[in-house]
């Protein structure tokens, strides 16, 4: 073995504990463009599916993971939004159904700014380990 090496090692996974909180507060605030977007592909009479769009937070288990969609728990009322996305059929009086159209909103948001998330968080994720390598 190498003379140093597990101090090294040591030394890197107390960098990467340390700086969880940055690490998540860095993802969080590249990916808030793809929240505004799908909130702002949504056409909805009361707003509660617009408002219920943010980040997840219900499993603790999954620090690192930033999930983003429709809250259902809680006060946020974004139960209804599969039927937004994946479109349902109605059912009329005389027994024959219409089709109402779905509007994927969130496939929609992560596809428009998916590059740009992903290269804002290369960016400051390298300036955070040069500034920790230092």
């Amino acid at each position: 073995m190498v003379s140093g090496l597990q101090n090294i090692i040591s030394k890197l996974k107390a960098l990467t504990t340390s700086q969880e909180a940055k690490v998540n507060a860095i993802v969080k605030n590249a990916a808030q463009p793809i929240i505004n977007d799908a909130q702002s592909q949504i056409n909805s009479r009361t707003g509660n599916l617009r408002a219920s769009i943010g980040f997840i937070e219900r499993n603790k288990r999954y620090k690192s993971v930033v999930i983003i969609g429709p809250r259902t728990y809680g006060g946020w009322k974004g139960q209804h939004a599969y039927l937004i996305a994946g479109g349902w059929q109605r059912l009329k009086h005389d027994g024959s159904t219409t089709t109402v159209p779905g509007n994927d909103f969130m496939a929609k948001a992560f596809n428009q700014n998916a590059t740009s998330v992903k290269n804002s968080i290369e960016q400051q994720l390298t300036a955070l380990l040069k500034k920790q390598l230092k």
